[in-house]
């Protein structure tokens, strides 16, 4: 019975991922900073857990992990991130080397890059970045390439007269639409509900067959012959 209630011998595969997770964190803290196979041992397994055999399956685990590189020449480890993006001058040329303007979503970036907002805020009020924002939080999603020759100072007279133009009203400018028949873009679509009429049937005309041949004869006509029976009869008196 005693070996029904026996406790898992360690170290287990639950408590050996718990441990690659904590050091993938710790990876990722110090990026693009490497840390030594001791150091990275020492900070994450307990003393009690540094026996070689909990050792050894630890940096197993963590060598098949693909968000770690391991360097065997200086024996450490190091974060991998999505991007190898750290810094301004790193996120402008990855930008100008797209083949197509996709942009990338910050969250990629923050996966090697934890302080890259700061960043992105400073780009964006030189305009070298285009921004696009969480409307909740207001902290930036996705990032392009800006141009800053593109942007032509304006005195503040012409800022002023452009804010002082009116925009009509949403009301105003549905009716407007609706006297042009067109319709808003928020105005939902007319579902045509009426029920249309089942088309009907063309009514093909049959010819009338007889089957009863030997009944033809008393169909016929023999009113003629009738009167020409009379004349035999009388010429014969």
């Amino acid at each position: 019975m005693s070996s029904l209630y026996a406790q898992p011998a360690e170290p287990t595969r639950v408590y050996l991922q718990t441990d690659v997770v904590y050091a993938v964190n710790r990876l990722r803290e110090k990026f693009p900073q490497s840390i030594a196979r001791e150091d990275l041992i020492n900070y994450t397994l307990p003393q009690q857990k540094r026996d070689d055999a909990t050792v050894q399956q630890f940096l197993a685990q963590l060598s098949i992990n693909p968000k770690v590189n391991h360097d065997k020449e200086k024996d450490a480890y190091i974060f991998k991130p999505e991007h190898n993006i750290t810094d301004a001058d790193s996120l402008l040329k990855y930008l100008q080397n797209q083949d197509t303007a996709m942009g990338i979503q910050v969250s990629k970036l923050k996966d090697g890059w934890q302080d890259a907002e700061e960043t992105i805020d400073r780009l964006e009020a030189e305009h070298r970045l285009l921004v696009t924002r969480n409307r909740k939080d207001n902290h930036p999603r996705m990032v392009w390439l800006d141009d800053p020759t593109l942007q032509a100072p304006l005195d503040q007279d012409f800022k002023d007269l452009w804010n002082q133009i009116a925009l009509p009203s949403v009301e105003d400018t549905i009716k407007e639409l609706r006297k042009m028949n067109h319709k808003s873009t928020g105005e939902p679509a007319v579902v045509d509900t009426g029920v249309k009429k089942p088309k009907e049937k063309k009514k093909v005309r049959r010819g009338t067959k007889i089957t009863n041949t030997h009944m033809q004869g008393l169909l016929r006509d023999y009113s003629g012959k009738n009167d020409v029976k009379k004349e035999i009869k009388t010429e014969r008196r």
